[in-house]
């Protein structure tokens, strides 16, 4: 049986790739630092970089912040379309009444709403809410 020589560096998997996308700096300096031990960050400032990026390479997970100047979160997801269907797809707002939301769970196109402001533990539970949404494991949940 071959085996691997001791001291020989062995490779450590991928941490999956997130794209998180806000226009306020501070919250993506908040979500980073959260995410950073479970993922691979890239950060955008609005919807346009994050699609000229999403045509350039995959993310395993994908957070944008709802209301945001020129394209808004859903609107970011519905130019996506059914590109990247793995991806998961999580919604940040800071409002609670949203009917486009619930729409948008319902067709697929988001997999977890997560209200602000947020709170790390929940921001996680999300992603992992979100990856069981997109397996079909659990229903779409409004809110957080």
């Amino acid at each position: 049986m071959v085996g691997v020589p001791l001291g020989a560096a062995q490779d450590k998997p991928a941490k999956p790739r997130i794209l998180v996308v806000d226009d306020e700096p501070d919250m993506l300096d908040f979500i980073e630092r959260v995410t950073r031990r479970r993922f691979e960050v890239t950060r955008c400032a609005n919807g346009e970089d994050a699609l000229a990026l999403l045509g350039e390479r995959a993310f395993d997970v994908l957070i944008t912040d709802h209301k945001m100047p020129r394209m808004t979160g859903l609107e970011l997801l519905d130019r996506l379309g059914d590109r990247h269907p793995r991806m998961v797809r999580v919604l940040l707002s800071g409002y609670t009444d949203v009917p486009e939301v619930s729409r948008a769970g319902a067709s697929g196109r988001v997999h977890h709403y997560v209200l602000k402001p947020v709170d790390s533990r929940a921001l996680l539970a999300g992603i992992d809410h979100a990856y069981q949404v997109r397996d079909g494991v659990l229903p779409f949940a409004n809110q957080d």
